[in-house]
């Protein structure tokens, strides 16, 4: 079985319906760029396990959006199958139903069972960079738990080590000495420099924001002071980030945490 986490999530186009059921509409992977995605595969429409998940995943979208996440769910049946199943039975759900008519999306995630032409329930959180994150794929008889998969996407939003059964709100894990919970914490002032569309600024703001560190932001689109800052000290790599009196140019998460230690 070959490595996936870690990897550029294989791409995708699908019809799809929307979680109205009003429109059909076209997903690719590249509809998600930018924020975190919970992709996640099931058998088939109108029948007994899938509508409990799908209603699930609805009932908790808001703290799913909350967190900067979209939900796609997909199927091997037909966005028309889709529509007609939102209409009558299903309900409205709020996020889209994805057509793999082809297969080829479910093969390519590596959950097809080929011999019945239906998916497995796999589940793949992946983020905005596109790179998959997490995997776990169910037998078909067995529900899957919206409350953990939450758990997961907050945890890998941190940027830190989650120990075992961590919660959403509580501290991850020191990297050195004995890991107490209450591993980060300041009373420095904290600053990052910024550009949109930079990954790494986004991580490092994610790790903070996740651990509960306080920041002040300094977008270098529209601050000139910020960018006379940068200018100053002669910096070009980013974020730029500045704890206490130490500045740290570039993507130096390691030394962050350690300067926060």
């Amino acid at each position: 079985m070959n490595r996936i986490i870690g990897k550029k999530a294989p791409d995708f186009h699908l019809k799809a319906v929307s979680g109205d059921g009003e429109d059909f509409i076209d997903v690719s992977l590249d509809t998600y760029k930018g924020h975190w995605l919970v992709l996640f595969f099931y058998p088939m429409d109108f029948t007994f396990v899938c509508p409990t998940e799908l209603t699930s995943f609805s009932n908790d979208l808001r703290l799913f959006e909350d967190a900067d996440a979209r939900l796609l769910a997909v199927s091997t049946d037909s966005e028309y199958t889709h529509q007609a199943w939102i209409r009558n039975g299903l309900g409205r759900i709020g996020y889209p139903l994805g057509a793999d008519k082809t297969l080829s999306m479910s093969a390519g995630y590596g959950v097809l069972l080929e011999d019945q032409g239906v998916a497995l329930r796999g589940l793949f959180i992946i983020d905005p960079d596109q790179i998959i994150r997490y995997s776990v794929i169910h037998d078909n008889n067995i529900g899957r738990n919206t409350q953990e998969v939450l758990r997961v996407l907050k945890a890998l939003q941190t940027g830190s080590l989650c120990g075992a059964n961590w919660t959403i709100g509580s501290q991850p894990l020191k990297e050195d000495s004995n890991a107490l919970p209450d591993a980060f914490s300041t009373d420095q002032t904290v600053r990052i420099y910024t550009l949109p569309g930079c990954s790494y600024c986004r991580q490092v703001k994610e790790f903070l924001s996740g651990n509960g560190i306080s920041f002040e932001e300094i977008n270098l689109e529209n601050d000139a002071k910020g960018q006379a800052f940068m200018d100053s000290r002669g910096y070009t790599a980013l974020p730029v980030t500045v704890i206490g009196s130490n500045e740290l140019s570039g993507f130096r998460l390691d030394k962050i945490k350690e300067l926060l230690l």
